[in-house]
């Protein structure tokens, strides 16, 4: 990862907290050489909805994500939300408060990393980043070899939800009609 511009989405609705995440990114592109990355771009939204609306409009290295915002009040709804609309993602829960349940159950349902927002400051967000990026990226590689099912020689269910899901966006594209079946 080193000397590469992040592209990076922060779901926050509040300005004081997005505006505490904007100075820690500038302190880490200040301190380059130190966090092995020299530049950051963010875009920053305030609602959910926007969030999805970007995720699928733009590629981004990283979404740190506030869970409790305006328009969903349920906080795995949120991190949930922000999965379908852009499978892989790497995601990086804020919360508020410290709450040890919540964090294990997000980092059991794909978040890479959950960082207190009071807590944050340039080394720890740079870390989180950059260990998170890496975390996503070995595990896609890890994904992609296991494609198929050795013993079987059919798909793996990884290897079966990719090419369903690229079926299902041709079909969609071009109208055709399309079946589908799963035999476990």
């Amino acid at each position: 990862m080193a000397k590469q511009k992040l592209n990076l989405l922060l779901v926050e609705d509040s300005p004081d907290d997005q505006q505490l995440i904007r100075e820690a990114l500038a302190e880490i592109e200040e301190c380059g050489p130190r966090y092995n990355w020299f530049k950051s771009e963010v875009v920053a939204v305030d609602y959910l909805a926007d969030a999805i609306h970007c995720l699928q409009r733009a590629h981004f290295d990283a979404v740190l994500l506030d869970l409790k915002l305006p328009d969903s009040p349920l906080v795995l709804n949120t991190f949930a939300q922000i999965q379908l609309a852009s499978p892989g993602m790497v995601v990086i829960g804020l919360l508020d408060a410290e709450d040890e349940s919540l964090a294990n159950r997000l980092l059991r349902e794909g978040a890479q990393d959950v960082l207190l927002k009071s807590e944050i400051e340039c080394g720890s967000l740079a870390r989180a980043l950059r260990f998170a990026i890496e975390r996503q990226r070995r595990s896609r590689a890890l994904r992609s070899m296991a494609f198929f099912d050795d013993l079987t020689g059919f798909y793996s269910r990884y290897g079966f939800v990719a090419l369903a899901g690229h079926d299902l966006s041709a079909a969609k594209v071009t109208g055709a009609p399309i079946t589908m079946a799963v035999l476990e």
